[in-house]
């Protein structure tokens, strides 16, 4: 028997979707039946891990480069562990000097660890729904934490038989306290229903402008069936960008920044301020404060946007630079700076711009990987005010790992996930 397991997507060793994978259950000795939805997305990951790795297998701890990146620039580096946790989600440092590292957990755990004792604890748990590509996905600190103590967090919770987003604002008590740190007092900025399980988007992250953006997938399933990413009256398949300011005029526990693009425009919720979006699964500021987006594809392309007030990023009309839906115009649409097809990576991981010290060759570079291949890659980013597509590669190599996430500390320095192991590793130049 065949099963075509569909979308692509990070963290989904608990999913019956997945990213065009042909599986032959029979190489998994189990019928479908004798299994539960979450029990054959771990099977299959267990069993075809090996399948990922098409044109080669990872040696020891050693990276590999193959395919494509076998002819590109290589820069060799190593993966030094930092702490373990389990299904990563997503990796958070606070904004200056602190020694605390923030990890979330698919499941619903907000883990506090302690670079400097080593130590790690469970700072909160949220109540989640853990479906497919559900969970604890996205948090963010306040601009001016933690003078300003609060955090916000992007979960996906069960409310009245109805799959929902929630952006939520916490305050955090005693923050710079490892042992008496605490989070209380939540106030609810925005739901927004989930059609399907999938394509919940994740990232949350405040701009240098102190507006909080917001990356919304399309609803899930197959091609965009309730067609959200070309429909700027609906909050999905979207950027938003608000401030997480009360308006007590419109009664909302939130407020529309005065230069969003679409305030005022028929047809269009003024929370928009990028449409045309599948999936931005990951996405981060640049030390020059553009937003650089991955947009996690279907077909045949993952891509990198750099996102621009006002702009349909073409989905699903568009995958990468080509046409998704047949007799497209991709002229109509903004395009991507960064592809890479099936013959790389299945499922892409958005990272940061590289402004560390400890590896020169990545200064200014964009770091990023695929969450089923297990490659890293880094990238260069156009010039201020262009789009210019970029080809030129540099490879980091394929690890033996599932990228669901990457982070950066205040020094941009780059730290990537396991999502099998749980292992958060520093990107750091190559240990003999």
């Amino acid at each position: 028997m065949r099963i075509q397991i569909q979308a692509n997507y990070p963290m989904t060793s608990n999913s019956c979707m997945k990213n065009q994978i042909i599986i032959i259950l029979s190489l998994l000795s189990v019928s479908l039946s004798s299994l539960a939805c979450d029990d054959l997305g771990r099977k299959i990951l267990k069993t075809f891990s090996k399948k990922y790795e098409t044109d080669g297998k990872v040696l020891g701890g050693k990276p590999i480069f193959i395919g494509p990146d076998a002819q590109r620039k290589q820069l060799s580096i190593s993966l030094q562990e930092v702490v373990k946790v389990k299904e990563p989600t997503d990796i958070q440092f606070p904004p200056g000097d602190s020694p605390f590292l923030f990890v979330l957990e698919k499941a619903g755990d907000l883990i506090l660890f302690d670079r400097d004792k080593k130590n790690k604890r469970v700072l909160k748990s949220f109540q989640v729904i853990t479906d497919s590509e559900e969970g604890l996905l996205g948090f963010t600190f306040h601009p001016k934490y933690p003078k300003e103590p609060k955090v916000y967090t992007h979960t996906v919770i069960s409310s009245a038989n109805r799959d929902m987003t929630v952006i939520a604002e916490w305050e955090v008590e005693n923050p710079n306290s490892f042992e008496t740190m605490a989070l209380k007092n939540e106030r609810v900025l925005l739901e927004v229903e989930q059609p399907y399980p999938n394509h919940n988007g994740g990232q949350i992250t405040f701009g240098p402008d102190g507006h909080l953006y917001i990356g919304l997938g399309d609803g899930g399933w197959r091609a965009d069936p309730k067609n959200n990413g070309q429909n700027p009256n609906t909050l999905l398949g979207s950027i938003l960008r608000i401030s997480p300011v009360p308006d007590p005029i419109g009664k909302k526990p939130y407020s529309i920044p005065k230069d969003n693009p679409f305030i005022g425009k028929q047809g269009f919720l003024p929370e928009i301020f990028a449409y045309g979006i599948r999936n931005p699964w990951k996405m981060s500021f640049s030390p020059d404060g553009r937003l650089i987006a991955a947009d996690v594809g279907q077909d045949a392309y993952e891509e990198v946007d750099i996102i621009l007030s006002g702009k349909n990023y073409g989905w699903n009309q568009t995958e990468g630079f080509h046409c998704f839906t047949d007799g497209c115009n991709p002229s109509l649409y903004q395009s991507p700076f960064y592809e890479y097809g099936r013959e790389e990576g299945q499922s892409i991981t958005g990272g940061y711009v590289y402004f560390g010290t400890s590896i020169p060759e990545l200064k200014g570079k964009y770091v990023f990987g695929d969450f089923i291949q297990g490659k890293i890659w880094a990238v260069g980013i156009p010039k201020p005010g262009e789009n210019t597509k970029m080809t030129e590669t540099i490879a980091l190599g394929k690890w033996n790992i599932l990228i669901p996430t990457f982070g950066q500390d205040s020094e941009g320095e780059i730290f990537v996930a396991d999502y099998q192991t749980g292992t958060i590793y520093k990107i750091v130049k190559q240990i003999p």
